[in-house]
């Protein structure tokens, strides 16, 4: 894992920034997050909408995720040799030993490459706690395993997938820049829409019917381009301008 992931007007990316033994193609992974998370902050600031400040973000976010991955990642790979050099002589026996092995084997087999082949925790489960562009609330981040995890909307994580009444799914109801979820559409929000506006902000709101889902608890939502969660609550905050500059990187 590299010492630090931007030097000036340089950024790393994918296997410049972190290389590992080649398991399961999780820099693969990593690597496309880090490209998504590191565009739309370039096209924030070459746009005019946000300060270079922004860049900073980058490493502050993913650097900490790069030492999960590289973690699991490890564990993991160490896990699964350790498997292949442990087959037990008797697994081929036609016997209550070889009966056994085979199962013992089998079940270990697939505790280990589930997580390798569907990961659904390193894809999904991943969340932004040091970010300085994410207005944070005190909320609990759900922990995560390589393969499982638990949709949450506590800002800085992922915003968890649902479908329209319209069919559509919710990513691609939402706007290509910001996006507004409202689910109570007596919930004013034209001060957050001035505010963004005033910054240049692009911003569209979506209003959605509230889901059972208990994680959707609050009347809005914000979504960043990279479908993270930058804020949430009840009502807008008392300086919408401030939450604007927050999220586009103009507050230190």
């Amino acid at each position: 894992m590299a010492s630090r992931f931007r030097d000036r007007c340089a950024f790393l990316a994918g296997d410049a920034a972190h290389i590992w033994v080649p398991y399961a193609g999780y820099g693969m992974n990593a690597g496309i997050a880090d490209a998504t998370n590191l565009s739309w902050l370039l096209a924030a600031h070459l746009n005019g909408w946000a300060p270079a400040s922004i860049l900073d973000a980058y490493e502050a976010e993913r650097g900490p995720i790069t030492d999960q991955v590289s973690r699991f990642a490890m564990s993991h790979a160490e896990a699964e040799i350790r498997r292949r050099g442990a087959v037990p002589e008797e697994i081929e026996e036609e016997s209550v030993r070889g009966e056994h092995a085979r199962q013992t084997t089998g079940r270990l087999t697939y505790e280990i490459n589930v997580q390798q082949y569907a990961c659904a925790g390193l894809n999904f489960g991943t969340y932004y706690d040091r970010s300085p562009i994410i207005a944070h609330d005190g909320g609990n981040h759900p922990s995560y395993t390589m393969s499982n995890y638990t949709p949450s909307t506590v800002p800085g994580c992922r915003v968890p997938h649902l479908w329209c009444a319209d069919g559509r799914s919710l990513y691609d109801a939402m706007g290509p820049e910001f996006t507004l979820l409202r689910f109570d559409s007596t919930t004013q929000v034209a001060a957050l829409e001035l505010a963004a506006r005033e910054r240049g902000v692009p911003l569209k709101v979506l209003d959605l019917e509230r889901p059972e889902a208990a994680c959707f608890r609050d009347a809005l939502l914000l979504s960043r381009p990279d479908q993270h969660v930058a804020w949430r609550g009840d009502r807008l905050p008392a300086d919408p301008l401030a939450l604007i500059d927050r999220v586009r990187g103009a507050c230190r």
